[in-house]
């Protein structure tokens, strides 16, 4: 059945957001994808619609009605909250309003340990990563207030408690990101909220975000990232296909959807030697 609903999604004209974008538009929702420069946004929405356009075999341009929804776009700061503000009014704007916002904007660290970032980099990171989910909840709140909605939040490393060299700031914007949603969960329960939230755990995906940090390794330590990659690692849009789905289905608040499950992981570990998988090259 094809859904209606209208679809916010920060940090959507590349990776995962992209991916999640178009599926939610397959699944027939309206979808405003922000970035942080609007000629990309408008650049990205405009790639979403003509290509399902194209296999209508019409070309349509970006806010118009495409065979199976229609994209939108806006440009700002997911840190700051002025940005989320005026896009939120944005996306209400262009859709009518919003049934589900999804926070996925975000930023790596570019590898180096905590003495080796700069305070600039930390700051981006923490604030991109952590305080922008947290300044787009209260927006999305405030947007879906009366009307109730969900409001979803992407995981990373970190987000389980994992600790990886080099991944020290965005592990622990991760961290506290999962304190954060499942705090919400709880208060949105306790205040009677027609909101509901939730995560998804896309798990490795092969990215602009992951392969900049793989091309800072070299030697030993770049052989066996690229190997473990090719085992777990996927492309954004196997992802969003398995994740958009479920999120259009939940109905329980707290629900977190994960991609790469423990019983998936040992799987591929153990099959490795006979399923060769080659997401990326040595």
């Amino acid at each position: 059945m094809a859904e209606s609903r209208r679809v916010l999604i920060t940090g959507g004209t590349k990776g995962l957001g992209f991916a999640l974008a178009r599926g939610f538009l397959e699944a027939g929702c309206r979808v405003f994808i922000t970035g942080r420069n609007i000629d990309t946004a408008r650049k990205a929405a405009a790639n979403l619609a003509n290509e399902l356009a194209a296999e209508a075999g019409v070309v349509t341009p970006a806010g118009a009605a495409t065979p199976e929804g229609a994209v939108f776009a806006g440009a700002g700061d997911s840190g700051v909250w002025e940005d989320n503000v005026r896009l939120a009014s944005e996306a209400v704007a262009a859709m009518g309003g919003i049934d589900i916002w999804v926070n996925n904007a975000g930023v790596n660290q570019g590898g180096g340990m905590v003495w080796e970032l700069s305070p600039e980099v930390m700051e981006t990171v923490l604030r991109t990563d952590l305080l922008g989910p947290m300044l787009g909840a209260k927006a999305a709140f405030d947007a879906m207030r009366q009307s109730g909605g969900w409001l979803w939040f992407v995981e990373g490393h970190g987000s389980d408690g994992r600790i990886m060299a080099g991944l020290s700031a965005y592990g622990t914007a991760k961290r506290g990101l999962g304190y954060l949603w499942r705090a919400l969960a709880i208060e949105v329960r306790s205040a009677g909220s027609k909101i509901k939230v939730g995560a998804v755990s896309p798990g490795i995906m092969i990215t602009d975000f992951t392969m900049g940090a793989l091309s800072k390794m070299d030697g030993e330590d770049r052989k066996r990232t690229t190997a473990v990659f090719n085992i777990l690692g996927d492309r954004p849009e196997t992802v969003a296909a398995f994740l958009v789905p479920r999120m259009l289905a939940a109905r329980a608040n707290g629900v977190r959807i994960a991609w790469l499950g423990g019983a998936k992981i040992a799987w591929r570990f153990m099959t490795a030697s006979i399923v060769k998988r080659r997401v990326i090259e040595y």
